[in-house]
């Protein structure tokens, strides 16, 4: 992992208790074409903390509460969890669709993405010793 200052680390820890509640939506309207890639690449990866909030507004405006229940009707299944909470189930696939979105806008090669904040990300969601909130995995 690239070394990242404290000051980031909180920043895009705090995007991720925000922006991370609706990951499974946000990758089931890209599915739709409902949003696109450079949407939420602006919601996670903005320097400028503005931006990224009214990137984020912008899109939660295109979120109708039914695209959240069609995202988990569509999803839950293909990850299935060991308990019968479905409130946990639904945390676990939003950090989970977060991580792959991260992921995917990695993939995509745009040199305009600090790879800091993409290996920040990735240990945040992955670190369990660092953020308990963000320790999810999942097999596939």
């Amino acid at each position: 992992m690239l070394i990242t200052d404290k000051q980031t680390t909180t920043k895009l820890n705090d995007r991720l208790k925000e922006f991370g509640k609706f990951g499974m939506t946000f990758h089931y309207l890209l599915e739709q074409g409902r949003i696109t890639i450079k949407d939420v690449e602006d919601i996670f990866f903005s320097k400028d903390d503005d931006k990224a909030i009214f990137m984020y507004i912008n899109t939660m405006r295109k979120i109708c509460p039914e695209d959240v229940d069609a995202a988990f009707n569509k999803y839950q299944d293909d990850y299935p969890l060991l308990t019968n909470s479905i409130d946990e189930h639904k945390n676990k696939l939003n950090l989970l669709f977060t991580s792959k979105i991260i992921n995917e806008i990695a993939d995509l090669g745009d040199k305009t993405i600090d790879k800091t904040y993409i290996n920040t990300y990735n240990y945040l969601l992955a670190n369990e010793d660092s953020n308990k909130e963000f320790s999810y995995s999942y097999g596939k």
